[in-house]
């Protein structure tokens, strides 16, 4: 039941993940062998169905990678069968107080520590982990997603919450958020990260953000989010990386053709 992206967080060290959402049991578990440290099926922007989750999370679990999913909001209704499913954490999108915060930590724990309903299924390995109920607490990670200003104003109640293991800065939103879409060179929205690295770091919270487009592919984007602080990173995905590698290769062939 370890949970590779859990101990990673809480050692300081960089954890790297990427978003799925395809929907294909052999892509995630080609991006576990590939050696990503946490995989996030996205059923919040992609038609994933229970089955199809299931089937991607077993998968992930023939892989060394954490299996997280991105649910659809901060509901304990729809992270129940994903926890039942062996989910081994959430990424939550719109959290934007302390008390949505409490509710997601206590969904994702059992009583009397929170209010998760007994059924496990799978996460106890059909009833061979005989330990599951004693160890399953410590064994999820909540990560609320950062991107509105309302979140930003309530950042300190957020992440001083017991049981938010990290975050993900989602900058397209709160750069929509902010009246500055997708400008994130603007005063406005870089002022807005200074706000949230001062608050995490103030608490001792990893601090994890999102990257995507050809940022992807340039280590010193790397370099200067990790001198910044930030341990979790969450690195494009099946959608992302399948289109810039397919347009670097027209560019290619466009090269030769004439």
């Amino acid at each position: 039941m370890e949970n590779r992206l859990k101990k990673l967080l809480q050692q300081g060290k960089i954890a790297i993940g990427a978003q799925l959402r395809f929907g294909s049991p052999a892509i995630a578990e080609l991006f576990g062998l590939a050696g990503f440290d946490y995989i996030v099926i996205d059923s919040e922007h992609a038609p994933q169905t229970p089955v199809g989750v299931q089937a991607q999370l077993q998968a992930i679990g023939c892989t060394k990678a954490t299996g997280i999913v991105r649910i659809l909001k901060n509901d304990p209704d729809l992270m129940r069968p994903f926890l039942d499913m062996g989910a081994q954490g959430f990424l939550t999108p719109f959290v934007n107080s302390g008390e949505e915060a409490k509710l997601g930590v206590s969904a994702v724990r059992y009583p009397p520590a929170g209010s998760r309903g007994w059924g496990p299924a799978r996460a106890s390995q059909y009833g061979y982990e005989t330990q599951y109920y004693s160890k399953a607490n410590d064994s999820i990670v909540y990560l609320p997603i950062i991107e509105d200003v309302k979140a930003i104003k309530n950042i300190d109640q957020i992440l001083s919450v017991d049981g938010v293991d990290s975050f993900i800065i989602g900058p397209v939103d709160l750069s929509l958020s902010l009246g500055v879409p997708m400008d994130f060179t603007n005063p406005k929205f870089k002022d807005t990260i200074k706000v949230v690295i001062k608050a995490a770091q103030s608490l001792k919270k990893p601090m994890g953000t999102a990257i995507y487009g050809g940022d992807m592919f340039n280590t010193d984007t790397y370099k200067r989010f990790v001198d910044e602080g930030f341990t979790l990173l969450l690195i494009g995905g099946d959608e992302w990386m399948l289109n810039s590698s397919c347009l670097k290769v027209i560019d290619c062939i466009s090269s030769v053709r004439g």
